[in-house]
């Protein structure tokens, strides 16, 4: 039983992480949002792609997260990435807010910070 709940997680993950991992792909795509389950409640995860050091340096990835209504529109920010962290792969972006969404919904981070 464990075994098919493991392999339902990681297609999950694969299906949300597709659009993510796009970024990288294509140099005109700048974010990506994907909709996530959160303890019954949905959360729109965004990974956007800027160009601090300018279009000709690679870019860095940045997330964010935020509530979601019933009908899908954002409710409020949640928190996003310190201004002080970028990621080098949107993947990395991804992983980091999955990470702070952990110890958002935890209660080990203050929300919007």
């Amino acid at each position: 039983m464990v075994d098919c709940f493991d392999r339902i997680a990681v297609q999950m993950t694969e299906i949300a992480l597709e659009p993510i991992l796009h970024l990288a792909a294509r140099p005109t795509k700048i974010a990506a949002t994907v909709s996530l389950p959160s303890n019954g409640r949905r959360v729109l995860l965004t990974v956007s792609k800027q160009f601090s050091n300018g279009e000709s340096a690679p870019p860095v990835y940045a997330w964010s997260l935020e509530r979601c209504d019933d009908s899908g529109e954002s409710a409020g920010t949640i928190t996003t990435s310190p201004s002080n962290r970028r990621y080098p792969r949107p993947e990395d972006a991804f992983w980091g807010a999955i990470d702070a969404l952990r110890d958002t919904t935890a209660g080990l981070r203050d929300v919007g910070t």
